[in-house]
């Protein structure tokens, strides 16, 4: 966080701590990022103010792009293309974003120095630069954070061609599955790596033994899985994430889907959503769906997380309004 942001920690209307990104951005983008950070200060006003400082300065560049018309509706992130999207989760109450890190201009393959540069990223990029130097990316590179106790940054790395680092190749026995196509990875400082895959046709049965293959149970990650998803079948294509530490020690597996393929609108996701939370992490969600509708789906990927502890939660993404 800048040492020039003043934090108010009231959360209100007037915070002082979002003027500098009201400043450098376009209405289009800081309108409503500004708006749901309002809101999220209103909960967390700590970590409010942590995430409008670095989104901020992340966020810095596209206020200087030579396409300012279309700086605010060229990212993959969301179904509208607002390079900025929250993420929600039952589990624990904290801010959690993710952001491009350069204007519509610039070529996906500078992204990841850039998406680095911007968090003062102090972890190996080797292996992905390397991964990056050939084949077809959809989006370079992600800038993200999770603000709660204190700040910590990832990077989200687009995996040309469905590519995994050499590295990570053996890692696992489902890198080797015909049923996914890797698509992105999130890396962290410490080493910790998820990877992110697109599946076909994944269904009930191919999801109980991935999580047995991942945590040794499928207990917690179908019993969790029954109260998000409506129906019988999983819709397809849906996702899959795999986590590990650095040494390559499997710690979470997650199905995801984007919501619009089980929900007939933001309002049922809302419902559903409000009916696995509760305390702080329900307070949160509130003030992240609180904002004004504008016609277009707001709720991105849902999705189901179980560890290797045996705990399981459900996770939103969230287009800022």
């Amino acid at each position: 966080m800048r040492s020039d942001t003043v934090i108010d920690t009231r959360g209100g209307t007037g915070a002082a701590w979002l003027a500098p990104m009201q400043q450098s951005l376009g209405a289009d983008i800081a309108g409503p990022v500004a708006a749901t950070l309002r809101r999220l200060g209103t909960v967390l006003p700590a970590q409010a103010a942590a995430a409008a400082g670095l989104l901020g300065d992340v966020l810095a560049p596209l206020g200087r792009s030579v396409w300012p018309e279309v700086a605010g509706s060229f990212s993959s992130l969301t179904n509208t293309g607002m390079p900025v999207e929250f993420s929600w989760s039952s589990r624990e109450p904290v801010v959690r974003w993710a952001a491009e890190v350069a204007a519509p201009e610039v070529a996906d393959r500078e992204r990841l120095l850039l998406a680095a540069q911007a968090l003062d990223w102090q972890g190996d990029l080797g292996p992905w630069l390397d991964l990056q130097r050939e084949g077809a990316m959809s989006f370079g590179a992600w800038a993200a954070a999770r603000h709660g106790e204190g700040t910590a940054t990832k990077l989200y790395v687009d995996l040309p061609d469905g590519r995994l680092p050499a590295a990570w190749r053996d890692k696992h026995v489902l890198f080797r599955s015909n049923l996914m196509t890797w698509r992105l990875s999130g890396v962290n400082c410490d080493g910790s790596v998820e990877f992110y895959a697109r599946a076909q046709e994944l269904d009930w049965r191919a999801l109980q033994g991935m999580a047995v293959a991942v945590l040794g149970d499928s207990a917690a990650m179908m019993a969790m899985l029954a109260r998000v998803v409506p129906g019988s079948e999983l819709p397809r294509p849906s996702g899959i994430s795999l986590a590990f530490s650095a040494d390559g020690s499997p710690r979470a597996l997650s199905w995801f889907v984007v919501a619009k393929a089980m929900f007939r609108d933001d309002a049922e996701v809302t419902a559903k959503l409000r009916s696995l939370a509760d305390g702080a992490p329900a307070q949160l969600y509130e003030a992240l769906a609180a904002g004004p509708e504008d016609g277009r789906w707001r709720h991105g990927m849902i999705g189901v997380v179980a560890d290797i502890a045996g705990r399981s939660w459900v996770q939103c993404g969230l287009r800022p309004t």
